[in-house]
């Protein structure tokens, strides 16, 4: 098993995995223009994890600044292939993001994590991350 940088060639994976199983369901091509978009960016970091040379699971990083805390690095999704959880895949990403993260002077990590994903929230909760508080999220998209 080892953690890697992601390639434009792993969008296949990485679309899989964002459809099934987050649900996130997104053409493949504009997934692959967002993922050559954060390959290039400087703020951005997506890491993947292969077994075997298969794509088992990927983390995705953002910087995040604000003006009334320290620079952090925001989770913008972390997702396991199902058939592989409780295999040490996801800790494995979340590690090796804690430690790009603090090589890159970041204070910390924040993530979100949807109100129904349970079992998420205890894995979080497991790695030493504190629950800070509930939100509502909202979004508007341009047409």
């Amino acid at each position: 098993m080892v953690v890697r940088e992601a390639k434009i060639e792993d969008i296949d994976s990485i679309n899989q995995l964002n459809t099934y199983p987050l649900k996130h369901e997104y053409l493949l091509e504009d997934a692959k223009e967002q993922l050559n978009y954060l390959l290039s960016s400087p703020v951005n970091k997506l890491f993947v994890k292969e077994i075997e040379g298969e794509v088992a699971g990927y983390i995705q990083l953002s910087e995040y600044v604000c003006t009334y805390g320290p620079r952090l690095m925001n989770v913008m999704a972390l997702v396991v292939d199902e058939d592989l959880h409780g295999m040490g895949v996801g800790k494995s990403l979340l590690n090796h993001a804690e430690q790009w993260a603090k090589e890159n002077s970041a204070k910390g990590i924040r993530l979100n994590s949807g109100i129904e994903r349970i079992e998420a929230h205890k894995f979080y909760e497991h790695q030493g991350y504190e629950r800070v508080k509930n939100q509502v999220n909202f979004r508007k998209l341009f047409q």
